[in-house]
């Protein structure tokens, strides 16, 4: 009969951490070799999926944001429902979330992102101050941007960029979006950019640019 103590030492081997742990009880002898084996197995990927979405969750660092269920219209819940079955690890889809101070635009991003998650993508939140500081840093975070499947971006022109951070803004989101969908968050109508006091040739074809096959969602 073989030994559980061989038994954890292969599973160890094999990276089967939660057999090795003794997370998963491998002493049920009452049912057949196939069927243990697999009931192992499936609590193997089941435990180490729950980790994953852990660790997707806790790098996204995504506030603890909950949406006011009486702010989702009917076109609001149309909109969220189409992005629901949008697969976000293996395509890009660049998102506007527009509206006033405080009309819940960082809780629904929030809402979106979770739910990215909860699919297996890699999300990252990061106000635009933020990101530039850390594109220009290059820490541990950039590294995250780098490797996410989606950035949510908030504060979008909340303050009215020197022409320099323009420039250098408009290079980065060309860079980003090439292979990630960009979430962006702004309390700025996109027809009041151009209104700006900066190149607004360079603004209207950031706009355009991110705008295309986008997704607006307004807030009222």
């Amino acid at each position: 009969m073989a030994d559980i103590k061989e038994i954890k030492e292969l599973a160890r081997t094999l990276n089967l951490a939660n057999v090795a742990s003794g997370k998963i009880n491998i002493h049920n002898e009452t049912i057949s070799n196939l069927d243990y084996l697999y009931e192992i197995l499936k609590a193997e990927v089941i435990i180490r999926k729950t980790n994953r979405l852990k660790d997707l969750k806790k790098r996204s660092k995504l506030k603890n944001l909950v949406l006011d269920e009486t702010k989702i219209t009917d076109g609001l819940r149309w909109q969220l429902e189409k992005l629901e079955d949008f697969d976000f690890a293996s395509n890009k889809q660049n998102i506007f979330i527009v509206g006033n101070c405080s009309t819940g635009k960082t809780s629904l991003a929030t809402k979106i992102g979770n739910e990215v998650i909860a699919k297996g993508a890699k999300v990252i939140y990061i106000t635009l101050d933020d990101l530039l500081a850390e594109q220009k840093l290059k820490r541990s975070k950039w590294t995250n941007v780098l490797n996410s499947d989606v950035i949510i971006i908030d504060d979008m022109f909340y303050m009215t960029p020197t022409d320099e951070e323009l420039v250098t803004i408009y290079k980065l989101f060309m860079f980003l979006q090439e292979t990630r969908s960009l979430i962006m968050i702004t309390n700025r109508a996109l027809s009041s950019w151009k209104n700006m006091n900066v190149d607004n040739h360079l603004v209207e074809t950031l706009l355009q640019r991110l705008i295309a096959n986008a997704q607006i969602i307004s807030l009222a």
